[in-house]
């Protein structure tokens, strides 16, 4: 008996590996050099291009996908990696290799990246110099007004032209079709089973992964949940919880709130003045030293502050350049300038750019669908009523336009409204937030998790969007859960409080 059981174990196990090997039949793995970028993880990497249909309900063209596999830190790595699902909708995944590897990924197992179906430097690379182009003259643009609408909406325009006739099927640039890239990567590398680590949109793509190919997935790891209900309407809330802690922590502690009462306040106060009357500001741009003019309205001011998400060290010194700005200091003013300045795309060609392709397939097809104009009106009221109309009629920030991107010019299918639900899911989940992230929040990753049976959630305070890097705590509790997905030990994150602020504003 005991005999006939192991038989059928391993006909079960044997069975298994066939039904996986036949998914991935179509797809296969060729080496090749890791790409020539500024990212030190690469340097002791192996790549390679995952190459994969294009289509899979078709399966008579290929695409294919940059991988770089960075060893582990450790002399006995675990045989589990962890594989790395990068932002945006469009992000550059090897490209944030550095800090993937910052947050100790990689310490006791193989860290995975590829770069998504259509971002830079996979085949094709759905990139678009007129977006990029048009990002960087909107600096010196208002950024809300009917000159600015047609600007975006003629370079959406262009990228479009230009993709549709790149032979690229565009309709096939989406979650469900990368959930399936990353399936048969694990496959076609020989790995029974992995770890996942997603951020921002690779939270929502990770989720997908678990609902279509659950298959080989040890434990997950969701870094600034993106929730797959996720609307565009539901930005502005995010916004809005991302200030709102900020705001009070600086209140909650004493010098800061001596220092710069009523905050949030002056920050409104703000918003409203220059709306009326936006700044034109003249400051070099970081990336070519070169003179170029920026304009501070209210739609770029609350651009400014929800972009400081994006790198937690700046968060500290918000309370200050507000209060600087209201003063009308001009070290304030430029540093605010040159920050914008400094977050544009790059007017070299040949530098990396965003899979805009990928970027729009995913958002008019899983995000743009399930809420209205009205919805993403009424939401923008709701998060900011003292803001100026001009502003929350609108998405919020990059989001600005794409009402009018989606309904007007990219037209694709909406996703069935199946995969618009929260994912139900068994396996081991740990969702990470930051409190001052004004892109994702805490209620999205609660959102995620009210299907998922084995979920864990941590809030880790004073840290903004892509929370690991800097966080020693969020690393602990990640690696703790990567050693034991039952038991993750979270006991760190009682002890946590917002860091201090800077009472003055940085040079």
């Amino acid at each position: 008996m005991l005999a006939r059981c192991v038989l059928l174990l391993i006909l079960g196990v044997a069975s298994a590996r066939l039904a996986e090997t036949a998914m991935a039949a179509d797809a296969r793995f060729e080496t090749a050099p890791c790409p020539r970028l500024s990212v030190k993880a690469l340097s002791g990497a192996r790549c390679g291009y995952l190459v994969v249909p294009e289509n899979r309900g078709r399966l008579d063209k290929t695409i294919r996908l940059l991988v770089a596999v960075i060893p582990a830190l450790s002399a006995r790595p675990a045989p589990d990696p962890v594989v790395y699902l990068a932002g945006g909708p469009g992000g550059i995944a090897v490209g944030e290799a550095d800090l993937v590897v910052a947050a100790g990924i990689n310490r006791d197992r193989d860290l995975v990246i590829m770069n998504q179906r259509g971002t830079f430097l996979s085949e094709p690379a759905l990139t678009c110099q007129s977006i990029d182009d048009f990002n960087r003259e909107l600096l010196a643009l208002r950024f809300y007004s009917e000159t600015t609408k047609r600007a975006h909406l003629a370079a959406t325009e262009a990228c479009h032209r230009k993709l549709a006739t790149s032979g690229a099927e565009l309709r096939a640039y989406n979650s469900s079709e990368s959930a399936a890239d990353f399936a048969d990567l694990r496959v076609v590398l020989g790995y029974a089973e992995w770890n996942v680590l997603g951020v921002s949109y690779g939270t929502d793509l990770a989720q997908v992964l678990m609902r279509d190919r659950p298959e080989g997935i040890r434990s997950v790891v969701l870094d600034s949940v993106v929730p797959v209900t996720m609307t565009i309407a539901e930005y502005w809330p995010n916004t809005r919880a991302g200030f709102h802690n900020l705001f009070r922590a600086c209140a909650a502690e004493s010098a800061c709130d001596a220092a710069y009462p009523r905050l949030e306040e002056t920050f409104t106060a703000l918003v409203n003045n220059v709306e009326s009357a936006p700044l034109m500001v003249t400051v070099r741009d970081p990336a070519t030293q070169k003179v170029m003019r920026v304009t501070i309205d209210g739609g770029a001011l609350v651009d400014w502050l929800r972009n400081q998400s994006y790198s937690t060290p700046a968060l500290r010194d918000v309370p200050a350049l507000i209060a600087g700005l209201s003063a009308g200091r001009a070290e304030a003013i430029a540093a605010i300038a040159t920050d914008r300045a400094g977050r544009a795309p790059p007017s070299n060609t040949a530098d990396p750019s965003a899979g805009y392709g990928l970027g729009f397939g995913v958002v008019c097809r899983e995000q743009y669908p399930f809420a209205t104009r009205d919805d993403l009106a009424a939401a923008g009221r709701r998060a900011f009523p003292r803001y100026p109309t001009s502003l929350r009629d609108e998405a919020v920030g990059s989001w600005a336009y794409v009402d009018e991107d989606c309904r007007d010019i990219r037209k694709v299918p909406a996703a069935p409204d199946g995969d618009h639900r929260p994912v139900a899911s068994g396996i081991p989940t740990l969702l990470v937030s930051g409190s001052f992230d004004a892109i994702t929040s805490l209620d999205g990753a609660k959102t995620a998790a009210t299907r998922l049976s084995n979920a864990t959630i941590v809030d880790i305070p004073g840290i903004g969007h892509f929370v690991a890097p800097y966080s020693l705590c969020a690393q602990e509790v990640i690696a703790s859960f990567l050693a034991s997905p039952a038991t993750p030990n979270t006991s760190c994150v009682r002890t946590l409080s917002p860091p201090s602020f800077a009472l003055t504003a940085p040079p």
